[in-house]
């Protein structure tokens, strides 16, 4: 699958955001607000790994002939690979 560049974009700046976050721990800067920039960065790979998910399935679904199984199992599939992000 090709990954969009707006997602692979998404991963850049959340890592941008982690190494500020090292930099933060590094400096001793408040618990509170290290902990805030972690939670963003837990809701930026939340959201990008929703957007992953969507993307495959969009294009399982449009191009079925890349894979042999239902569309039904291909939604399945989706679906369990979002819980597990969970």
């Amino acid at each position: 699958m090709l990954y969009d560049k707006k997602i692979v974009n998404r991963i850049k700046r959340t890592e941008g955001q982690m190494r500020g976050v090292i930099a933060m721990m590094e400096n001793d800067k408040q618990c509170q607000d290290v902990v805030t920039q972690l939670s963003a960065i837990r809701s930026s790979i939340d959201r990008t790994i929703g957007l992953v998910v969507a993307e495959n399935l969009v294009h399982c679904v449009t191009n079925p002939d890349d894979d042999e199984r239902s569309s039904e199992d291909k939604v399945q599939e989706a679906i369990k690979l979002l819980i597990k992000s969970r």
